[in-house]
């Protein structure tokens, strides 16, 4: 679309893990960074592009006015037909502790105040209305995994290399014990690299 605030914006697109897309899979729309491009003024009329390298895999427009954006882009659902899709994003205002004021947007769907829009459908909305995940998240639920699988392997006296399998049945232990705990660490240990793959965007 070119013209008066023409931008580029990256867009990473990792790949999700635990069965939850991450902020990062998505093109996301940052109102600080609007800002410091100036193209928050009112009038101002422009287009958006994302990237991956040096790809372009996006790109909308946008007309700013005092307190809404209008977003003018074009979305289809895999293969199907393309959609027209003209979307009103309000703007909010809060005062800064030195003066002057902070702009946020309005999500469209919950109309809570947000820095960062994602479009991870039709619509650009707030992270919380797409169950998105950062990735740090992530990382926590794999070391969750990864310190429960050990807390098991202890119990079973096995070494704590999680790649090792678990054959030795503690002295005094009953089957049934054994058979369980095993099969709770195989299963904590299976999520964890499903975790890892999907993380890599593979398929474990």
């Amino acid at each position: 679309m070119g013209g008066r605030g023409s931008g580029r914006i990256w867009y990473g697109g990792a790949g999700g893990a635990g069965g939850k897309d991450t902020t990062e899979d998505h093109r996301r729309i940052d109102i600080r960074w609007l800002k410091k491009q100036k193209f928050l003024r009112p009038g101002n009329i422009g287009s958006l592009s994302w990237t991956r390298g040096e790809e372009q895999v996006g790109s909308i427009g946008f007309r700013m006015e005092a307190d809404l954006m209008t977003l003018i882009y074009r979305y289809r659902v895999n293969d199907g037909e393309w959609e027209d899709v003209e979307q009103v994003v309000r703007f909010d205002r809060t005062l800064c502790h030195f003066g002057g004021f902070r702009k946020w947007f309005l999500c469209p769907q919950c109309g809570k105040r947000m820095a960062l829009l994602y479009g991870a459908g039709k619509y650009f909305l707030c992270r919380h209305c797409y169950d998105l995940v950062y990735t740090c998240q992530q990382e926590i639920e794999i070391d969750r995994m990864m310190r429960k699988a050990r807390k098991i392997r202890d119990r079973l006296g096995a070494s704590h290399n999680l790649s090792m399998p678990i054959w030795r049945k503690p002295k005094g232990m009953h089957q049934r014990t054994f058979d369980r705990l095993r099969d709770q660490e195989n299963e904590t240990n299976t999520l964890k690299w499903r975790l890892i793959g999907d993380r890599m965007g593979m398929d474990l």
